[in-house]
């Protein structure tokens, strides 16, 4: 009789055991919390707000980001979470704009010689951004070892640098060389906020880590300059160049534009 309860609870054990190790293997994404690494290359842009800029300088470049991704569940429902997380973002674009320029040339301690150019730059951003996604994610069930989500929200950004190339196009010769690298973190704004639509799968790798992969696309409607003499665009002409009036050219607007670009997003959740 002893050995028969010895056997029948050590079958006991042995049974909860298995189904506790079961229960914690299917209820792998039925955690309150879960986090993961992500690196997220992407093809940005630069959208004007004015009509004064050059359609075709509309040019996308090339960027990257990495940082933390973290899931919570706020209902009972394993299908709704709330995604967060912290990266660092750099991106950009090119926009082609109307230029004057004066050049100041030091001759002696009482004489200067100046001359005037007018043309047109292509100025391409180099913007990086602390951003923090706020994202309702909807998921569906792991369907073999895949399971599939939306997530649509809030891209709130924090600019870190900002740099500038700018290559001209003058109507005279002789004119000022291109620039590299130039700092233009005071002419730009410090915060920056878009939406942020973001779909793709997991595929589970192993008890709880999982493969994250996702196609992103952020749109922001912040301006990202900020309202400085330096940001006021040229009147451009039918050229391109700016329009001139005693041989000067006529301030226009100030800048207006937002960044936008996709993402794709490849990460581990563990």
């Amino acid at each position: 009789m002893k050995k028969m309860l010895r056997n029948a609870a050590l079958t006991a054990v042995i049974g909860l055991f298995a189904a506790s190790s079961m229960a914690q293997e299917s209820d792998m994404d039925d955690r309150q919390f879960r986090f993961g690494l992500v690196a997220s290359p992407n093809l940005g842009w630069v959208r004007p707000n004015i009509q004064d800029f050059e359609k075709s300088g509309l040019q996308a470049r090339l960027g990257f980001g990495y940082g933390l991704m973290m899931d919570f569940k706020f209902s009972e429902s394993p299908n709704y979470l709330f995604a967060t997380g912290i990266n660092m973002t750099n991106n950009g674009g090119a926009l082609i704009e109307p230029l004057d320029s004066l050049d100041v040339i030091q001759v002696d301690d009482t004489t200067t010689l100046s001359n005037y150019y007018y043309g047109k730059v292509n100025r391409a951003y180099r913007v990086q951004y602390v951003t923090v996604p706020l994202l309702l994610k909807m998921r569906t069930n792991e369907i073999g070892y895949m399971s599939y989500f939306a997530a649509v929200g809030l891209d709130v950004g924090v600019r870190t640098r900002a740099f500038a190339n700018d290559k001209y196009t003058w109507v005279q010769e002789d004119a000022p060389s291109d620039r590299k690298d130039i700092n233009i973190q005071k002419d730009m704004q410090l915060f920056r906020l878009g939406i942020n639509l973001t779909g793709g799968g997991e595929f589970n790798l192993s008890g709880k880590t999982n493969l994250y992969v996702g196609v992103g696309y952020h749109n922001h409607f912040t301006n990202m300059f900020r309202n400085t003499p330096a940001n006021s665009i040229k009147k451009p002409s039918d050229d391109g160049t700016p329009d001139l009036v005693d041989g000067m050219a006529v301030i226009g607007k100030q800048k207006k534009a937002v960044t936008n670009y996709v993402s794709l997003n490849i990460g581990v959740f563990f």
